[in-house]
């Protein structure tokens, strides 16, 4: 055991140096005694002479022959199918073992994810098993010791907010009661995590199959202004430090519109140094209160979306959009227009062959909604403290939007004596699989699944950056973990 404990240690300080030095830093990893520090693992010989081990009376593998049940569980189609394997926990090491030959098989090219939130139990690998083979996968990630929100962009392995369709989604997930019921609370919650980014590409695929020909003409209509305009990062960090008010055009908007005004007048008369950011839903009811935000975004390919800005004026407000939005988005009247990289398929060619890179243009991912755009982008821009205001992922009040808004204004203009506004606010809340959530107040409120998966985007982008405080200044709207209540008079705003 010492022999192989010592060639594993040696292994893993030569292929991850920085992550051996802080855990024998912090726990002093090279001292680690399994009987003393993990005796819930009780050690034992199986038939075929292999160690095997038992974890509260349980066992973690095959009594008989451990290293064939764990060959027979990896090398299967469906694993090889994926392009990442990860392992909610680890046993003692045989599946992992078996998971880096079926790489090294195949050309090393799949990546091999081992996520354990307890140390003891990736010690007790090292002491029992001969890691060789498995140091030797290129893509190897070991999420040790990491908390449960780290987890998730690991899997994804993105340097920019966007993540790709692969990650969560391509890869075979080796769920084992045993290997993780020594902390089923962390795994839940990282599992959760995962599903919800996986059901969110699931909607992202959908939406590409069915609005691909609309955001591919829109991008052959725009693709001129690849060379013609700025793009965001000439905004990177220049705002670092200064507050961001994020505006979007719920119901609750209308309680902070008196707020939101006074804020202004005092940046205007260079009392507060603060960036007013608003969804292209909201403008026209800011536009109507004398309120000009510094930035206007829009990313939305639809029609619909550029109904939002259409015969408004904005001088003095720059327009972030992209390539595949409505062309008419781009003859806008306002300060600038800008561009962040495309989420699309074809407008990510367009860039591509302009010899622009995503990282050249700026990412504000993908989200799902324009709020998450507009939050990324103000870290993006340098923010630390973000305030939201109409954000309310939900219907307070039965209400889908703030009146005034664009988006009310639309319906108006489509009623008649058969079909008025309040029809379509109605087939929008029984059409939208309304379900009951919780407001900062702790009680119920009217919301659906895919605003339920917008505040599942917050929390978890939230939880990813902690150095990052967001508040929102409604008690009605959609409780979101990480995003706390704070009264508009204790902001210092």
């Amino acid at each position: 055991m010492n022999s192989i404990w010592n060639n594993n240690l040696k292994l893993f300080n030569s292929r991850f140096p920085d992550l051996f030095n802080i855990l024998e830093e912090t726990f002093q990893i090279t001292s680690f005694n399994l009987e003393t520090q993990l005796p819930s693992l009780l050690i034992q010989t199986a038939k075929n002479g292999e160690v095997t081990a038992s974890d509260n009376g349980k066992l973690l593998h095959s009594a008989y022959n451990p290293s064939r049940e764990a060959h027979n569980s990896v090398f299967i189609p469906e694993v090889q199918e994926n392009s990442s394997i990860v392992f909610y926990g680890m046993g003692i090491g045989y599946h992992l073992v078996e998971a880096a030959k079926l790489i090294l098989q195949n050309s090393n090219k799949k990546k091999l994810i081992v996520v354990e939130p307890n140390l003891e139990y990736f010690l007790a690998s090292l002491q029992l098993i001969d890691w060789t083979e498995i140091f030797k996968v290129e893509k190897l990630v070991l999420a040790i010791n990491c908390p449960a929100e780290s987890v998730l962009p690991l899997i994804e392995d993105t340097t920019t907010i966007n993540t790709t369709l692969q990650g969560v989604s391509d890869a075979f997930y080796f769920d084992i009661a045993s290997f993780t019921q020594h902390n089923q609370q962390y795994f839940e919650c990282v599992k959760t995590i995962i599903s919800r980014n996986k059901h969110k590409n699931e909607i992202n695929a959908a939406t590409t199959k069915k609005f691909g020909k609309l955001w591919s003409n829109n991008c052959k209509k725009n693709a001129k202004y690849i060379n013609q305009l700025e793009s965001i990062n000439i905004y990177k960090n220049k705002f670092k430090d200064i507050p961001f008010v994020i505006v979007a055009a719920g119901p609750t908007l209308q309680k902070n519109l008196i707020n939101l005004k006074k804020l202004y007048d005092s940046k205007q008369s260079k009392n507060k140094e603060v960036i007013i950011v608003c969804v292209e839903t909201a403008l026209k009811i800011l536009l109507k209160n004398k309120i000009n935000p510094d930035f206007i975004i829009l990313t939305d390919p639809q029609f619909w979306a550029y109904r939002h800005i259409a015969g408004a004026q904005a001088p003095e407000s720059v327009l972030i959009t992209e390539l595949s939005t409505y062309p008419s988005v781009f003859r806008f009247n306002c300060k600038k227009i800008v561009l962040c990289a495309s989420q699309f398929p074809n407008g990510k060619e367009i860039e591509q062959k302009a010899g622009f890179s995503t990282e050249q243009i700026g990412d504000l991912g993908s989200g799902g909604s324009v709020a998450s755009c507009c939050w990324n982008f103000a870290v993006f821009a340098g923010a630390k403290q973000i305030y939201l205001m109409g954000l309310d992922l939900s219907f307070p009040g039965g209400q889908t939007h703030i009146k005034g808004s664009s988006a009310e204004q639309t319906w108006h203009t489509k009623s008649n004596r058969l079909a008025n506004s309040d029809k379509f606010t109605t087939e929008l809340l029984h059409n939208a699989n309304v379900s009951l959530g919780t407001n900062y107040n702790n009680a119920p409120v009217l919301t659906d699944s895919r605003m339920k998966m917008f505040a599942w985007w917050f929390e978890s982008r939230l939880a990813s950056l902690p150095q990052i405080k967001t508040y929102t200044f409604s008690k009605e709207g959609l409780k979101i973990p990480g995003i706390e209540y704070i009264d508009f008079e204790k902001s210092n705003l």
